[in-house]
């Protein structure tokens, strides 16, 4: 129990259930950089990919150590269960992994390209902003969205510098990807506010439900608007995602933190939106495949890990 623990309270600091929709996210850029033309000729694709989502991994565990030894103190008051109020670890061990963390996202991101390293500075940017100001304003959440939204972005960056200058409609659909992915993540940390402040609770509820809808549209628009790609096969992303939501919605509404956590386990279904049609657009056989399963297994990992620790 001893060796356990600590290695549990790590696992909630870090935000590990978490990790699979972060991989999805990232997973999301490559794809939608790929898909019109495959695979980059070089022979360096997997590898080119593995650093990027390396790098999206670090970076999040970064940003999951950094909140926590800044809030060390407020967790103490409010969240006395969490590893740095109990004592478990020494809170200069958490400075340390976060600042480590950040080093290997932007390690990682550098050794794929200089866009790269560019996106996972952003990235740490957004990061310290958040840490920053999200106890002191609901603003923060525009630094947390963005955080996320930037990571399809990392994944484009690091395969469109071997295809060379996008076209404008390839930009279109990363953007608007990237924006359904903020407008998603902004409100559900606006909700995820509601686990401190239960007075925010029934008002940030309506407002999720207005932000997930929003990023849907986002996701469609993308699809369907600049990458061209046929309405129906938005379809079966769509309905599992809005099955979804409705389930956050209602049985899972309260308490507040599990509702958040299945919000958070059901990103890469918004992923997916996307990720579907074009899987389903022909094109390389193995590139179809990961869009098909990656995100309803992210989704299957992220529920799974949330039985080692907490996602929130």
């Amino acid at each position: 129990m001893r060796v356990y623990a600590p290695l549990q309270a790590v696992a909630a600091s870090a935000r590990l259930a978490n990790i699979p929709s972060v991989i999805s996210n990232v997973w999301l850029g490559i794809a939608v950089a790929v898909w019109a033309d495959g695979w980059p000729p070089d022979g360096q694709a997997v590898g080119r990919a593995a650093w990027l989502v390396l790098a999206g991994v670090g970076l999040y565990l970064a940003g999951s150590f950094l909140n926590d030894w800044a809030d060390r103190d407020w967790d103490t008051r409010h969240r006395p269960e969490r590893a740095l109020p109990r004592a478990v670890v020494p809170a200069g061990y958490y400075l340390t992994a976060a600042l480590g963390c950040l080093a290997l996202g932007c390690g990682a991101a550098a050794t794929v390209h200089r866009a790269s390293l560019l996106v996972a500075l952003l990235i740490g940017l957004c990061i310290v902003v958040y840490t920053l100001l999200h106890k002191r304003s609901a603003w923060a959440v525009v630094a947390m969205g963005l955080c996320r939204a930037l990571l399809p972005v990392l994944g484009f960056s690091g395969f469109v510098a071997a295809l060379g200058t996008p076209a404008a409609w390839l930009l279109g659909g990363l953007g608007l990807s990237a924006g359904g992915v903020f407008c998603y993540v902004a409100g559900l940390s606006l909700r995820a506010r509601g686990e401190a402040l239960a007075g925010l609770a029934p008002k940030a509820a309506g407002g999720i439900a207005r932000w997930a809808v929003a990023a849907a549209v986002a996701m469609t628009l993308a699809v369907r608007g600049c990458l061209a790609l046929p309405f129906l096969t938005c379809l079966p992303g769509l309905l599992s995602y809005g099955l979804w939501l409705t389930l956050c919605l209602t049985v899972f509404r309260q308490p507040v933190r599990r509702q958040v956590s299945n919000l958070l386990a059901g990103i890469p279904l918004l992923d997916w939106i996307v990720l579907l049609p074009l899987a389903m657009a022909g094109g390389a056989v193995n590139l179809a495949v990961i869009c098909l399963v990656l995100p309803p297994l992210a989704v299957v990992g992220g529920k799974l890990l949330q039985r080692l620790a907490p996602a929130t």
